[in-house]
């Protein structure tokens, strides 16, 4: 048998060995040699009783179960399910739903109110569906798995086909999304013994194969198609073909009557007084537009979302490693990618300033992409695997952010509803198994109910949901922080018309740096707005591209001006002990990230944490750690070309006349400003992968104590008898259930408000705040975006006013429960300190005093210190000798 390759894991030796490795969290194979037989074997062997030896993880622990390598049939077979898998939904979509297809019929023939019914009933039987195939466990058995799956899937693509018209992209996604689903059922049912690498190898070559017939196809029938004079391609010529060929669309979209584009779409002419009936109009016009978008566009996102699979699976085939490895490799992604989507989704609040729909776009795709690492990691990474490899110096840091109450907060803002319904199901899920007298067990939970329950009772409630409250206020505060950012910005740009070119130079200068001084303000809103002042003005003077060019460079100008006043914020913030403890200047992981942003020159890592961080924190938290001001410039300056240079260009193309051409340059705004968010994030992914890599090759290096912050550790020391007491005052078991209610209250209120605030991106029309962007005029009427001279217009009623006093409502219950625990604490810490304390704790407590203090001392109980922890018992302790004498008495 040939030897493993060193730290790729278990191996088998075929591309598409079918028996080469056990599926599951504990289980890994190692490939043997049988004395009693003539092949090589491959052995199942629990990942708890194995020992490693080397750097290869050689297996030397007795073998449970034996399975014959083949090779051959079964090789050809999952290679070819594989491609099959790849291939087919991409495809069906391009076949079916794109211009090269039937795409158009199709979507006509479905615009229809009666059919948009039956797929609202069709989605409904498909949901009940679901829930009774995992009631009844439909899918445990193999001959019912592939029918029940069939039914499904029939339901919920009908569903998608008959609501086409309404939401052209949700069946082109569905179809799409087929892909992953039927790649997860091979490697469930059919691969579960293949080494992640090959699987996932093949998995790469297969999309990569995908995307290359898709390329082809689409390039070959764009030129040599008799659709238009000049093929396919995107031009006024193939575009006025399309509203032609869509006229059925305008017909049934709009239930008042027929429309006609070049009346009522094109923007030629005023639209009606009528407030309401403005908007009917103007969002039926927008959803004939995007199915004909969506028509001629869906090649190229098939292509797009090919070459995704292909990138993602060429990254997991480079993770394949034993078992304790593949842990703390799961849970350095998580928390990378954790930090990404996070950056992405405030990016997607500040995306609305630019294009509404492609910020709802981005705030949907993050918030899924979330859900999905949420749901995956936890059920890659069981706590007892977590225990296991906790040992390790990076292991712990990860075990830490990854059991932390804050991604337990983001877990249950992502999936909030979800968890009771889940539960109530696992329940009739059990009661149906002991109907059936197959349960095994009087639990009234299943196997991995019981484990879902058992996991969220160990949570320290009062903690996860405090955090969600502060994660719901930060998040409006973010929301209602761009809506004031885009009126402000939107009235200067109105300000400035009438100023002079230079004198407009100097004052968007002074604007931009006075907005990045302020925490809420971003630098896309900054940035877009420089465009948006200095484009226009440029068109009478310099020119459109000269005029981005210096748009571009003044900045980059401001942004770092704005770095320099930052970073003296931090500088003169650091002087505070309190405020060095805050950011935690003594923990491993900030030391980290001043390890790397102390490297001199242009490092990945250096220009990552400051061009993917946000502005205000990276900046101010430089300040704070005395960085070296020219090498912080320096690691900022490629923020030119990820964010500064394409929103610049974003913002001038919103002050461009594109009447003639536009289509195509709205698609180079949006392509733009998709640029940019997906530079942000991904410099926020390379940040976090940088980091966790810095605290896994210098872990011991870090964790030692520095001279520097000997302040921050003893203000610890002192603060941890009041930390002490106030975690045993939160704890759920013991709250009062009058304070579960205000705590559980607020966080539920929190909950549907960040959820109502988040459809208000999502959703076609909003129903809490107007739309408005920075080119908005705030004179203007509502039909044209405006505001009709009042900003608190902004706030539509009733939903958008009522969904305001419901938050306000949360952060009083917020400040409430924040004020009852910080009084149930300090009376805690007051009954602690009556106790008589040990000679020991007083001398450890009191090295700095020069007054020692006698064994017991008295308290009085009805004093409230003006300070915590050990400082608290000094406070004390002097009131007592005071008031009864020297410390003879």
């Amino acid at each position: 048998v040939a030897p493993r390759r060193p730290g790729r894991g278990s191996g088998c030796d075929g591309p598409m060995n079918i028996l080469g490795r056990q599926s599951g969290k504990l289980n890994s194979v190692v490939p043997v040699v049988s004395e009693d037989a003539v092949g090589p074997m491959t052995k199942v062997v629990p990942a708890s009783s194995r020992e490693d030896e080397g750097p290869g993880g050689a297996q030397t622990q007795a073998r449970d179960k034996e399975l014959p390598d083949e090779n051959g049939g079964p090789r050809i077979l999952a290679s070819l399910a594989i491609f099959l898998a790849c291939a087919v939904p991409h495809g069906l979509a391009v076949g079916a739903f794109s211009l090269m297809g039937h795409g158009m019929p199709l979507y006509i023939e479905v615009a229809h109110v009666e059919l948009n019914l039956l797929g609202d009933l069709c989605a409904i039987v498909a949901l009940l569906w679901l829930c009774a195939s995992f009631i009844f466990d439909f899918h445990r058995k193999a001959c019912s798995r592939i029918p029940c799956a069939g039914v499904l899937f029939g339901l919920i693509m009908l569903a998608a086909i008959l609501k086409s018209s309404h939401y052209p992209w949700a069946v082109v996604l569905f179809t799409l999304g087929l892909t992953p689903a039927a790649l997860l059922e091979i490697r469930v049912s059919f691969c579960p013994q293949v080494t992640r690498t090959l699987f996932y190898r093949a998995v790469c070559l297969s999309a990569m194969l995908t995307m290359l017939a898709l390329v082809i196809s689409w390039v070959y029938w764009t030129f040599t198609t008799d659709y238009t004079s000049t093929g396919a391609q995107w031009s006024a010529e193939t575009q006025a073909q399309l509203i032609e060929d869509s006229r059925p669309l305008y017909d049934r979209m709009w239930s008042g009557g027929a429309l006609d584009y070049y009346r009522d779409c094109s923007g030629t002419q005023a639209p009606p007084a009528d407030e309401k009936l403005s908007t009917e109009i103007a969002g039926a016009c927008a959803l004939a537009k995007t199915v004909w978008f969506v028509i001629w566009v869906v090649p190229f996102v098939a292509i797009m979302f090919s070459f995704l699979i292909a990138a993602f699976s060429y990254l997991i085939s480079r993770l394949d490693m034993d078992e304790d490895c593949k842990v703390v490799t799961i849970l350095k992604w998580f928390i990378c990618l954790t930090a990404s989507l996070i950056m992405g989704v405030y990016i997607s609040l500040y995306a609305a300033g630019v294009n509404v729909y492609l910020a709802s776009a981005f705030l949907a795709f993050f918030a899924c992409a979330m859900l999905t690492v949420v749901v995956y990691t936890y059920k890659e990474v069981s706590p007892d695997v977590l225990k296991q490899v906790s040992h390790q110096g990076i292991a712990k840091h990860l075990r830490n952010a990854y059991s932390s109450d804050w991604i337990r907060a983001i877990g249950i803002g992502s999936v909030n509803v979800m968890i009771p319904i889940i539960i109530v199901i696992d329940r009739l899920r059990q009661y149906v198994r002991r109907c059936r007298g197959i349960a095994g067990t009087e639990d009234v939970h299943t196997e991995h109910g019981r484990m879902l329950v058992g996991e969220l009772a160990k949570w320290n409630w009062c903690s996860v949901l405090t955090k969600a409250n502060i994660l719901g206020e930060l998040f409006f505060t973010l929301v209602l922080g761009g809506k004031l950012t885009f009126m402000l910005f939107s009235w200067l740009n109105v300000v400035l018309e009438k100023v002079q070119f230079g004198l407009v130079i100097v004052l968007v200068f002074i604007v931009g740096i006075s907005m990045f001084l302020l925490p809420p303000v971003p630098g896309s809103a900054v940035y877009i707005f420089v465009g948006i002042v200095i484009g226009k003005q440029a068109q009478n003077s310099i020119g459109f591209w000269p005029g981005v060019v210096l748009g571009s460079f003044l900045g980059l100008a401001g942004k770092l001006a704005a770095c320099v006043g930052q970073y003296c914020i931090g500088y003169f913030l650091g002087k505070n002990v309190q405020v060095q403890k805050t950011i935690g200047v003594d923990k491993v992981p900030t030391r980290a990230i001043e390890q790397i942003l102390k490297q001199r020159g242009l490092r990945d890592g250096k220009v990552a944490i400051l061009v993917g961080g946000p502005d205000w924190p990276t900046s101010v938290t430089c300040g704070i750690l005395r960085l070296n001001i020219p090498q912080m410039l320096l690691g900022t300056l490629p923020v030119f070309l990820c964010s500064i240079a394409p929103q610049t260009l974003v913002g001038a193309l919103l002050t461009l006349d594109t009447s003639s051409n536009a289509d195509l340059w709205s698609t180079l705004q949006s392509a733009a400003t998709g640029i940019a968010a997906l530079a942000q994030a991904a410099t926020s992914l390379i940040a976090a992968y940088e980091i966790t890599k810095t605290i896994e090759r210098d872990h011991q290096a870090l964790a030692e104590p520095r001279e520097e912050h000997k302040q921050v550790e003893e203000l610890t020391q002192k603060q941890a008898a009041y930390k002490k007491a106030y975690d045993e005052v939160t704890k759920w078991e013991t709250l009062h259930p009058w304070r579960k209610a205000v705590i559980g209250s607020s966080a539920v209120i929190q909950l549907v408000v960040g959820f109502v605030f988040a459809a208000d991106f999502v959703l076609f029309e909003p129903i809490c705040f107007r739309k408005f962007q920075i080119t908005s005029d705030i004179h203007a009427p509502f039909v044209e975006n405006g505001l009709e001279g009042n900003v608190l217009n902004i706030v539509k009623l009733p939903v958008g006013a009522v969904n305001i006093i419901f938050f306000a409502i949360a952060v009083l219950l917020h400040v409430i429960h924040s004020k009852d625990m910080a009084r149930a604490a300090a009376a805690r810490l007051r009954e602690q300190l009556r106790e008589p304390p040990a000679a020991e704790s007083i001398a450890a407590t009191e090295t700095d005093d020069p007054h020692p203090l006698p064994r017991a001392v008295a308290i009085h109980p009805r004093r409230t210190p003006p300070c915590r922890g050990a400082a608290a018992l000094r406070y004390y302790a002097r009131r007592s000798l005071t008031s009864r004498g020297p410390p003879g008495d």
